[in-house]
């Protein structure tokens, strides 16, 4: 279960939700005001699932990172032509199979 659907469960449960108080810029208060009036969505949902999304895009950058340095690893580089070099004929009999 991602970040967003935990968010979303949590709303709908109604467990484990706190009421906090945070400062905001006065034009994105606004935004978040006329958007809200046009939806079925509370101004906490909104802002619940906003955050959900923010924190699913950093943990996204944050693996690409990793995938980046493992990318550029020897070690990491040297394993995976191993598994290449391993699954090579299970890999052709999977091709000449779909033709």
């Amino acid at each position: 279960m991602d970040t967003a659907q935990r968010a979303a469960k949590t709303r709908e449960s109604g467990t484990g939700v706190r009421k906090v108080t945070y400062s905001l810029p006065a034009q994105l208060v606004s935004e978040l005001d006329r958007r809200t009036a046009e939806m079925a969505k509370s101004k906490s949902a909104v802002v619940a699932d906003a955050l959900a999304l923010y924190f699913a895009k950093r943990d996204h950058e944050a693996l690409a990172r990793v995938y980046e340095e493992a990318a550029r690893d020897p070690l990491f580089q040297a394993d995976n032509e191993a598994v290449l070099q391993d699954f090579a004929a299970l890999d052709a009999e999977v091709e000449q199979g779909s033709r």
